[in-house]
């Protein structure tokens, strides 16, 4: 018996569709487990100067619904996490990972059941200049233990059945940059501060189009945000080609803004997310 979850952290690279999956994977016995794979990928990052933003994960954790009578202290005790991976550090460039494209941090059985959070050690963090500066960061000692992210909904693994978790992890609010961004010289270092939120990908929808002048002329690095009651949920910035993807969004209905220095910004309201399900979002810049 089997369930696959895909989790992952969503960065600036590339278009690649993720496919929500609810499938029936063949028969197995696997004493009432599933499958988990998790996946990394990024939001948006000031990528002109940086030419890698480099995390390195060497544990990650999920946990167990607690009963409903728990207390809080009980919700968290360490009997309710399973361990899905600690070894060797994996090392992922989160400036690969950009529109909608991911990493597959794992795969593995866990048990039948309903989990509500995911605990990820990130056990280095790492900026590389296009120069060749290097800035190795302090990891924050509130995360020692490891970065909680919250499942909501909840991820319920069941029998036969596939899941994919996304966890988006947001470069641009993570890596903070003390100094003059518009000249490398004057770059003094980074905060390392990680944010990341988890989606799973069953409840959730994809939004895509392409930034552009006109028919022929594609807008590169034009920033897209998507808000929920005016609060930046997740963005992306578009590829060469012009083109941009958001993926694990919770349904509902968003206002989304685009805009690139040089160009009047362009908001949108009442963009509708289905799950399971693809938007279409194109943007006209004029200067």
């Amino acid at each position: 018996m089997k369930n696959l979850i895909k989790s992952g952290l969503m960065v600036l690279a590339g278009i690649m569709i993720l496919a929500t999956s609810c499938e029936k994977i063949g028969n197995s016995d696997n004493g009432g487990k599933g499958t988990v794979v998790l996946k990394l990928t990024d939001a948006p990052f000031p990528v002109s100067l940086v030419d890698q933003a480099l995390v390195t994960i060497d544990k990650i954790e999920i946990r167990a619904v607690a009963p409903e009578t728990a207390t809080e202290m009980e919700a968290d005790n360490l009997s309710l996490y399973t361990v899905l991976y600690e070894g060797e550090g994996k090392e992922f460039n989160l400036l690969d990972l950009q529109n909608g494209v991911t990493a597959e941090l794992l795969s593995l059985d866990i048990e039948v059941g309903s989990y509500d959070l995911i605990r990820l050690h990130v056990a280095d963090a790492e900026i590389i200049l296009n120069d060749g500066t290097n800035f190795d960061l302090k990891i924050p000692g509130g995360t020692t233990s490891g970065l909680k992210i919250k499942l909501s909904p909840e991820l319920v693994v069941e029998s036969d059945v596939e899941s994919e978790v996304v966890l988006d992890f947001d470069v641009s609010k993570s890596f903070i940059v003390q100094g003059n961004t518009k000249n490398p010289d004057q770059i003094k270092g980074f905060l390392f501060k990680p944010v990341v939120r988890a989606m799973v990908q069953k409840y959730s929808g994809i939004i895509e189009g392409k930034v552009s002048e006109n028919e022929t002329t594609p807008i590169a690095e034009a920033h897209v945000q998507i808000l929920r009651a005016d609060t930046v949920y997740s963005s992306a910035l578009t590829d060469e080609t012009g083109a941009y993807a958001l993926i694990g969004l919770p349904a509902g209905t968003y206002k989304m803004v685009c805009e690139k220095e040089g160009y009047t910004a362009v908001t949108v309201d009442q963009v509708i997310v289905k799950a399971r399900e693809k938007t279409v979002q194109n943007f006209t810049l004029v200067k």
